[in-house]
Order: C-alpha cells, then structure tokens, then sequence
C-alpha cells in the first residue's frame, strides 16, 4: 500500500495559510532518512516477514527493503514458481508492479532442493511451468548467480535466450541441455559455469572454457562411475587463455572414497595442477544419497554478489 500525502481540501483556509518549510536543515533530515534505511535494511535481514509488513509503509520504504528482502530467491516448486510470477503483477488488471520483485534478485534457484524431497518438477515432468519461468527471467534484471536444476534438456532452448545479460554464474544440471555459448545473452558477463552430471561434446566444451571472460568451469559428478568424462576431455581446456580454473568435481559415499578416484585416475591423466582443481565431495546429506542437495547447499554458501 502506498500513503498518499495529506491534502488540505478547504480551498479559502489553503489559500489563507502560510507556506509551511522544514524546521531542521536538509543534511539532518537527509541523515535521518539514511540511517531509518539502514534500521530498516537491519531489521528485514533479520526478520523477513516484518519487512513484507514495512514494505506496506509506502513507496520509499518498498524501495528500500525489496532489494534486502528479495536478494535471494529459491523457488523449489512448481506452485512456488507460479507464485512468485504472480507476485510481478497487480491484480485484478495484471498491471506491472513497479518496481517488480524479480528485478532486484542477485541470486535464483529454480528447482528442487533435494534429490530425495518428493516433488512435482521431477525430470521431464509436465509440471514444470516454463512460460512462468519464462516470465520471471525476463524481468531478472540485476540478477548475478542462476541455478536451473532438474530442467528437461528439451525444455533448455526455450529459456537460454532470456538468460539476463548481466548475469555472472549460471549452474545447470543434471543432464542439462546443449549450452552454446556463442548464442547465449549473458556470454559476455558470465564467470562462472557450473555442469552437473552431463557430456558434453567437446566443441561445445572449447567454446565454453575459450569464452573471453570465463574464469571458472566446474563439472560435477554425483557418482564416481562417470567422473572419467570430465578427465576424457582435458584437452578442451589446452587452448582456453582466460579460464583460470576448471574444477573436477567427484561425489561418493565419502570424501575419502572421491579423493582416493580422483587420485588414482589422475595419475594416467597428470592434469596441470596450475589449471585443474581435483574436488573430492560426499555425495551424502545425513546419512542419505542427495547430490542436489549437495550442489544446492554449495551454491548457497560458495557464491556472493
């Protein structure tokens, strides 16, 4: 809700009246609307559903908080996708909220959480809603880290146009679709690719890791019995100039277990250690097989904007 300013609607006593000027100088009152931005800023990172309500407050407030309150969006299911595309507009007329909340995300995750989670945007499953998806990623305006997991392959070409072209980090998998870099909006801002449980062929691995601005590529294996696909391609990676890291990333039941693979295959490979990163990982979560709960508690925690 927005506060409108009062209005004096007695005309006669309006016109009579004296013009009214602030009593304290223009730097104090300036001052004391930044440091209520920053008590605001404060109190919403520590209680978001107090800062949904202050965001009612009026126009400026919602400035303020929307960026605190919506720097980092995770939308783990179809309803919660359809949802937060809603959110964009304003019913009944579907007029565009201003500013739109998608347009202050840095950071979005779109699918599951969890590998063993029951839910409805399975692999290839009818739920997922791409024309949403679609919706939200047009006005992604600021984002900075994208992570699409769980997306059908065949479903890939119908968001990798609408990429935002400021975006830095985009994570894909498992099985993602084709990325061709050449074609993708934000090539020229992205830094980091990370790839999960996915061949790709290697023209389309060279044009990834020879991108200009690329600086890290990660692949990532859930299981040990296909980690020898990343290692079959190091040869990629000879001509890339700008890429200053690709991580082999290898999951098994212990990090133990994925660092003696890693070793063992490593030794018929010899990768330039100065360039390839061995990552041993446990693909567990408890006592559970997760690996995309792993890749997402990872992605929570390894990228800020």
């Amino acid at each position: 809700m927005v506060m409108e300013p009062l209005v004096n609607h007695n005309r006669a006593a309006s016109a009579s009246s004296p013009t009214l000027h602030h009593a304290l100088p223009v730097e104090v009152i300036r001052t004391l609307t930044s440091s209520l931005c920053i008590v605001l800023e404060l109190a919403t990172v520590s209680d978001k559903a107090a800062g949904a309500k202050l965001c009612r407050l009026c126009s400026t407030v919602r400035l303020w908080l929307l960026p605190v309150l919506y720097d980092t969006v995770i939308l783990s299911s179809a309803k919660t996708i359809e949802r937060f595309a809603y959110g964009q507009m304003e019913n009944p007329d579907s007029a565009v909220v201003y500013p739109p909340p998608a347009s202050v995300v840095r950071k979005l995750w779109i699918g599951p959480t969890s590998s063993t989670v029951q839910n409805d945007l399975a692999y290839s499953s009818s739920a997922w809603p791409i024309t949403y998806v679609h919706q939200i990623l047009v006005r992604c305006a600021s984002l900075h880290a994208l992570a699409i997991v769980n997306l059908y392959q065949g479903d890939w070409f119908r968001l990798a146009h609408v990429l935002p072209a400021g975006l830095r980090a985009l994570t894909l998998g498992p099985v993602h679709g084709k990325v061709d870099w050449r074609y993708l909006p934000c090539s020229a801002s992205l830094r980091e690719f990370t790839s999960m449980d996915t061949y790709m062929m290697d023209l389309e691995l060279q044009q990834i890791v020879a991108a200009p601005h690329i600086r890290t590529v990660r692949r990532v294996y859930s299981r040990v019995d296909h980690i020898n696909l990343a290692f079959d391609q190091l040869e990629c990676v000879e001509k890339a100039t700008s890429l200053e890291r690709l991580e082999i990333v290898c999951c098994a039941e212990s990090v133990e277990r994925a660092a003696s693979v890693l070793e063992r295959i490593a030794r018929c490979y010899k990768p330039n250690p100065e360039r390839i990163a061995l990552v041993p990982k446990s693909h567990l979560c408890g006592s559970t097989f997760d690996p995309i709960a792993v890749l997402f508690n990872d992605w929570k925690s390894s990228w800020r904007t």
